[in-house]
């Protein structure tokens, strides 16, 4: 999937606004100064308030992944819709609905397919 690149500095939340974390597992291949974000990095969310009577959100799965780009071995994650936020993500939450992450901000220069 074409789109810009996610990195560790992409401002990610849960569905309920909780803030995403990105650990990365590579930290040579950079955008705008952050890692470049792959398909072996921890999306740890921290501070899910939930859903009464639900637990958490507790990480999020990636599934926009460039085809052609690797960094560290690994595909690349990236955001279909330019991150001019907050826009949803790519990706699915582990959690109670609504488990689509959202995009408040991210870099805009740099793009894979």
């Amino acid at each position: 999937m074409p789109g810009v690149v996610v990195t560790t500095a992409t401002a990610v939340t849960c569905g309920h606004l909780a803030k995403v974390q990105d650990t990365p597992a590579q930290t040579r291949v950079l955008a705008d100064g952050a890692p470049l974000a792959t398909t072996l990095d921890q999306l740890v969310v921290t501070g899910c308030p939930g859903v009464s009577g639900s637990p958490p959100c507790t990480k999020v799965l990636w599934t926009g992944l460039a085809a052609r780009v690797l960094a560290g071995g690994q595909p690349v994650l990236v955001q279909e819709f330019p991150p001019t936020g907050p826009v949803p993500g790519s990706g699915v939450c582990a959690g109670p609905p609504p488990t689509t992450p959202m995009v408040l901000a991210g870099q805009l220069r740099v793009t894979a397919g």
